[in-house]
């Protein structure tokens, strides 16, 4: 059997938990807990299937650097894709029809719909007809046996990880880890041992059978990124791997002369933005990000100046090979500066300080603009305010100086765009943790904040929330406007007992100065 991943083993024991809950014929309203559990299943499969798509995006990279090495591993990974995508799409599709035959409903109204609206959450009877009864070849069989559905999707599940073992190769199956256990050991609540149908489907409420499935959509994307993930180290083992390619232009000089020639050397750069490597220059390491040398030297007194150094890498076999380097640059006085008095980006909505100075050129004698959009406002003294919208990812400012009657391009320096960062929502100053109970009713509001290392003084204004407890096992949700708790809230709060732990959902902004609404995360509290 395969070995199991960390994240495999805690979603085979969650489906423990809910064959336990069956067998203890818990109350309709604690199934509602499975309703939660599958919201965030289906979150963790969206954001699963963004760390997937990161993969192939590496493959696509990959190939476009050497077709003729990349391709047959870039082939096989999108075949794992077609496997991966065709058995999930089934499974989806089944957990609909299962939601729709559960409670007699279209399959379209099915489709969408929430479990927490799922009207026969413990009627058991119909998925289990559905799954271990219908289409049975020989009717006097026992439930689950061929032609049921429960008996196609565990041949289907064994079909795929056969398919998926198979693309890997002899070469590489030990690395690969796939889950998607079949085989058990299953027990029933008396200790009897069963099989995987009837772990399943035989005698489980519809809305754990269709939390169930959606935990199998999240054990095959955890074998899909494993398959793809082995596919794609085994490009070259042996050689060096390239995650960015960039076009890079080396100019011979910094600084052309009236009447001279701009010469410069333009090709494209691959490198691996996951390895820093060492590098010397003038007798010292500099510092790397995402691969790449930030090198930077004095410039202590005008004229040509000359560096070289050396750009030590190690292959993936281990062994460290050395590339060396040199260069020259051209030494001047500065001719224009612009710095952004805040931070180094420029914030969309708000205006953003800017200083703009040429030295030996009279403030009165600049000019500035702004462009491809965006303002810029003189503030007096070389200060002004730049103010830029959120549709754009960068902006220059673009300086020019009359100088001896002629006016002169002195740069135009580039800046990022950002948004205004999401606030951090609280409740009497808390996010999550325990809370006196007289410190809510004191300051009976949501507060929206901007975090601490932002650096513009900035108000969100709360639009609405939602707010739900759980007290002997029944849900309690109300919503409200604004950002204040509304009285019937107050009320609950009030009669909550100790311990009870509060959520406060859905918390929706007022538009802010970009212009953008924003939806923050829960708070989680528990009274004391």
């Amino acid at each position: 059997m395969a070995k199991e991943t960390n994240r495999q083993k805690l979603v085979k024991l969650m489906y423990l938990v809910f064959i336990t809950l069956m067998a203890l014929n818990v109350d309709v309203s604690i199934l509602n807990s499975f309703a939660y559990v599958d919201d965030g299943l289906a979150e963790t499969n969206v954001n699963f299937s963004r760390k997937v798509d990161m993969v192939y995006d590496d493959f696509r990279q990959q190939r476009a650097i050497s077709e003729e090495l990349v391709y047959p591993y870039y082939g096989r990974a999108f075949e794992v894709k077609a496997f991966s995508d065709s058995l999930m799409n089934t499974i989806r599709r089944l957990r609909t029809e299962t939601i729709a035959y559960a409670d007699r409903i279209e399959f379209e109204k099915a489709d969408t719909l929430n479990l927490m609206d799922l009207k026969n959450k413990d009627n058991y009877s119909r998925p289990t007809r559905f799954w271990m009864r219908e289409g049975k070849v020989n009717p006097a069989a026992e439930d689950g046996t061929e032609g049921t559905r429960a008996y196609k999707l565990r041949a289907m599940i064994e079909e795929y990880k056969e398919k998926i073992t198979d693309i890997v190769g002899p070469e590489y199956r030990e690395f690969l880890q796939l889950g998607l256990d079949t085989e058990g050991p299953f027990y029933s609540e008396g200790g009897e041992e069963i099989n995987w149908q009837q772990a399943m489907f035989d005698r489980v409420a519809p809305v754990a059978v269709a939390t169930n499935l959606s935990r199998l959509i999240t054990e095959v994307r955890n074998a899909e990124f494993d398959a793809i993930s082995i596919l794609y180290d085994a490009i070259t083992e042996g050689d060096f791997r390239f995650d960015e390619i960039a076009a890079r232009v080396v100019p011979q000089s910094q600084i052309v002369m009236l009447g001279d020639h701009y010469e410069a050397d333009v090709f494209v750069a691959a490198y691996d933005s996951r390895q820093q490597p060492t590098i010397i220059a003038g007798g010292r390491e500099i510092p790397t990000e995402d691969g790449i040398g930030k090198l930077r030297i004095p410039a202590r007194r005008e004229g040509t100046a000359r560096y070289e150094g050396v750009i030590k890498v190690t292959s993936p076999a281990g062994i460290v090979q050395e590339y060396p380097f040199e260069g020259q640059y051209v030494v001047q006085r500065p001719s224009v500066t612009v710095s952004a008095d805040a931070m180094n980006v420029f914030y969309a909505g708000i205006d953003n300080p800017v200083s703009v100075s040429a030295p030996g050129v009279p403030h009165e004698n600049i000019r500035v603009s702004i462009s491809p959009q965006g303002s810029i406002t003189p503030r007096g003294g070389g200060n002004y305010s730049v103010r830029v919208p959120g549709d754009i990812s960068e902006v220059r400012i673009n300086v020019s100086a009359t100088v001896s009657g002629t006016t002169r391009s002195m740069g135009s320096p580039s800046f990022r765009i950002a948004r205004i960062p999401d606030p951090t929502p609280t409740i009497a100053g808390r996010s999550e943790g325990e809370i006196d109970r007289q410190r809510i009713l004191a300051s009976p509001r949501i507060a929206a904040s901007v975090p601490e290392d932002f650096h513009f003084d900035m108000d969100f204004e709360v639009a609405s929330f939602s707010m739900q407890t759980i007290t002997a096992g029944l849900l309690y949700e109300t919503s409200t406007t604004g950002s204040r708790l509304s009285q019937e809230m107050i009320d609950r709060i009030q009669r909550l007992p100790r311990g009870t732990r509060i959520y406060f959902t859905d918390i929706r902004t007022e538009r802010a100065a970009d212009g953008l609404t924003r939806n923050l995360p829960a708070i989680s509290v528990r009274v004391r």
